[in-house]
């Protein structure tokens, strides 16, 4: 791999130079939050709404962000990715201890960490596996406690799946690291409403409001995992995947109907909404 450019504590510096103390509070305790921003051809997707979330997340946790600096480190970071595709990763921790403890110090200082990385954003349909949502109940917030995300995703990585769609109690919540929707029997497109265990997605919102005025009726609500069998189409978003449709979902009867024009007819309205955001970046 070609050197990737990061920034640690408003340092700058190949990722592989970067030295973390073990005793950062992201490595023993997840005490952290993170936001991953897409860029196409240089632009970003979407920058003022993926910092507004990351501040929401970080008063939720009770974490003191200077976001002046913040903003700037992923502009710098982002100069990788001029004229390319690809995402900035950004990470902000409670801080560093001087000895494992579950209670910090008030004085305890933030610690940042982001890269950038070009990258080719996925395209072809995928295959997702059922698996129950063993997540921590606050999912609203972007932490890097992702324990739960991560045991089910490898489980389902054993099975041949790059994804898995997560119910509890059966209703469906999310996918591993993506937002999910589907075509309902009625042709209706379905998703979780917002809630303390649904991440407020920025590729999910603006596939929302790029259907608004159109003839497609978005329900936001409860969706019953058994309402896949019946499906259509379900897709996933991200802002890595973008709009990706899933070809098959193990645990489930779903399999992708090629010949249902519906998903396509929504990418090019949700494609047209994209450049609008891009266009408005620049």
């Amino acid at each position: 791999m070609s050197k990737i450019h990061a920034i640690y504590q408003g340092k700058l510096s190949p990722i592989d130079e970067i030295k973390v103390s073990p005793l950062s509070r992201a490595y023993t305790f997840s005490d952290s939050i993170y936001e991953v921003i897409p860029y196409f051809s240089g632009q970003p997707l979407c920058f003022k709404e993926h910092i507004n979330r990351m501040r929401n997340s970080a008063e939720k946790m009770n974490l003191n962000v200077d976001f002046d600096i913040v903003t700037n480190e992923i502009s710098t970071l982002a100069e990788a990715l001029s004229l390319k595709n690809g995402y900035v990763y950004y990470q902000i921790s409670r801080g560093i201890d001087i000895i494992r403890s579950h209670m910090y110090e008030d004085d305890i200082e933030i610690e940042k960490f982001g890269y950038a990385l070009p990258m080719d954003f996925p395209s072809s349909s995928i295959s997702a596996m059922l698996c129950d949502d063993d997540r921590w109940g606050r999912c609203d917030i972007k932490s890097t406690s992702l324990l739960g995300n991560v045991l089910s995703m490898n489980q389902a990585k054993s099975m041949g799946c790059q994804e898995v769609v997560m119910p509890r109690d059966g209703i469906v919540t999310e996918a591993g690291a993506s937002n999910v929707f589907y075509f309902d029997s009625s042709g209706s497109i379905r998703t979780a409403a917002l809630s303390e265990n649904i991440l407020p997605g920025i590729t999910r919102e603006i596939l929302i409001n790029s259907l608004k005025g159109s003839s497609y009726n978005v329900i936001e609500g409860n969706c019953a995992v058994t309402d896949l069998d019946d499906s259509p189409c379900i897709w996933l978003t991200s802002s890595t995947k973008g709009m990706l449709p899933l070809k098959n979902l193990i645990g489930t009867n779903y399999k992708l109907n090629k010949s249902f024009k519906g998903f396509a007819e929504i990418s090019e309205l949700f494609s047209s909404a994209m450049q609008s955001h891009l266009a408005a970046s620049e």
